[in-house]
């Protein structure tokens, strides 16, 4: 089992639910938001540590960074930097794949909305897609080396 993917399947029921719940505006975050957001990104580098637990190859936590990498380049991102570049707005094609880049990382939504305009708030997902998983892949990969180490010592 490939436990990023399932914690990325979990930030999309997350996300769906939270979405087609929320009663306010889609920018009224609440600390509550910004709190399930640092737990899921948590949840993420605990995903990679398992999959590294798991003795899955690298590979095994870089896939979802591939799959916003590709929503990234569609969403043609590079043409809409400016003042006026706005996530929500429906003016050009690239609309779909900005919104599911969107969901699919509905775990970084508190954080989207705040960069929203500054046209980091779509490079933030696809930089934390790689990141996180890869921190916890390390983070194993270093204590496991670390402890072969110390028990060939003894």
């Amino acid at each position: 089992m490939n436990y990023v993917t399932v914690i990325y399947l979990l930030n999309l029921l997350g996300y769906a639910i939270y979405f087609f719940g929320k009663s306010g505006s889609e920018v009224d975050i609440t600390p509550t938001e910004y709190i399930i957001s640092t737990i899921m990104s948590l949840l993420l580098v605990l995903a990679g540590y398992l999959n590294a637990k798991q003795k899955k190859n690298y590979r095994s936590v870089l896939w979802m960074f591939f799959v916003n990498i590709l929503f990234f380049i569609m969403s043609g991102v590079f043409d809409q930097f400016g003042n006026d570049f706005n996530l929500f707005s429906t003016g050009n094609d690239s609309f779909i794949f900005t919104l599911a880049l969107i969901i699919y990382n509905g775990y970084l939504f508190p954080l989207i909305v705040t960069l929203d305009k500054s046209g980091f708030a779509l490079i933030l997902p696809v930089l934390l897609s790689f990141i996180l998983p890869s921190l916890g892949y390390w983070i194993k990969k270093v204590t496991a080396s670390k402890n072969s180490n110390s028990s060939e010592e003894i």
